[in-house]
């Protein structure tokens, strides 16, 4: 080797690497997770005195509180924890959820339906225990959730895999939600409505204690556990296949905000399919990664108008039923 390459070399060596995009890798998922706990928690005591003040917060905690949850999943997917990992957490969660589901709801429903009786209200100490079990549920929920997302994320192992299930899971999702499907029938009947509450996390609660006109608190929808499945595993997908998670991230964020606040502030709809919005975040900046061959496609068609068949039919069926 020869001086002068040797001299090249250890130049090299000394001189720092080129600064690349900052890596948010490194941060804990636990920091948004806390964002989630800190709406929920203190979200109820705002001080919210005017319709101004009620819209004004109701869409800056909107963003904040999705910002927060679509942070926490791409934390988990950028961390790209083993499949033992997700595992135990997945049964923290879940063990977490059936202990405050099963073990502390029940007492703190009882101890306050036994003050109302009395005709006593429940004070502060009250008040803000409800809120403390209701935000430690939804917590529990959303890690259970996510890590069951990321667990399946390890099953796609092609980019072409992803834009069929965003699709399908889309479909059913908009089925299900809007015309007269299984989620449409769990939120209805009389019978499923309290199964139905415990999969879904309610959204924070502005100014419901701390207003001091009770017409001004803004409740924000409550989001169903699958959203937060396929969205970690839509996430951890793109960031195992190395695609567009970035700007997938981003939309989703977007359209996802869109959605509650359409919810929140308009009349029009008493309920909207989230996967419809996430899916669509997590495919359209990737569609340069699905290639397909001529039969594939005409298999896709043929396959998204069978859905499409099957959907309406079932819709007209169930609506014939009810």
């Amino acid at each position: 080797m020869s001086p002068d390459s040797i001299a090249e070399r250890d130049a090299a060596a000394s001189s720092p690497p080129p600064q690349s995009r900052r890596d948010f890798s490194r941060l804990s998922p636990a920091i948004p997770l806390l964002g989630i706990a800190a709406t929920k928690l203190f979200a109820p005591y705002l001080p919210v005195n005017s319709q101004f003040a009620a819209v004004s917060l109701g869409i800056l905690l909107t963003l904040f509180y999705v910002a927060c949850v679509v942070g926490f999943a791409l934390l988990v997917a950028r961390r790209e924890f083993s499949i033992r990992v997700c595992l135990a957490l997945l049964a923290v969660g879940a063990l977490f959820w059936c202990g405050v589901e099963y073990g502390m709801q029940p007492r703190v429903d009882a101890f306050l339906d036994f003050a109302r009786e009395a005709g006593a209200r429940p004070n502060a100490f009250q008040t803000f225990t409800l809120i403390y079990v209701s935000a430690l549920r939804d917590l529990s929920l959303i890690v259970a959730a996510s890590f069951a997302g990321a667990i399946l994320a390890r099953g796609i192992r092609y980019p072409n895999m992803l834009g069929p299930i965003g699709a399908v899971i889309a479909l059913i999702d908009i089925w299900g939600v809007m015309f007269g499907g299984i989620v449409h029938q769990m939120l209805t009947s009389e019978a499923t409505q309290p199964l139905a509450a415990k999969a879904m996390t309610t959204g924070p609660q502005i100014g419901a204690v701390g207003a001091s006109q009770p017409a001004f608190s803004v409740p924000l929808p409550s989001v169903g556990i699958g959203d937060f499945l396929f969205l970690a595993l839509l996430l951890c997908t793109l960031v195992y296949l190395r695609m567009n998670w970035r700007t997938s991230a981003i939309l989703m964020f977007a359209f996802v905000c869109v959605a509650l606040l359409g919810l929140t502030f308009l009349t029009w709809f008493p309920a909207l399919p989230g996967l419809l919005f996430i899916g669509a975040g997590a495919v359209l900046p990737n569609l340069k990664y699905f290639s397909f061959t001529r039969e594939e496609k005409w298999a896709l068609l043929w396959a998204a108008v069978l859905v499409l068949f099957l959907t309406t039919a079932l819709y007209f069926a169930v609506r014939s039923v009810t």
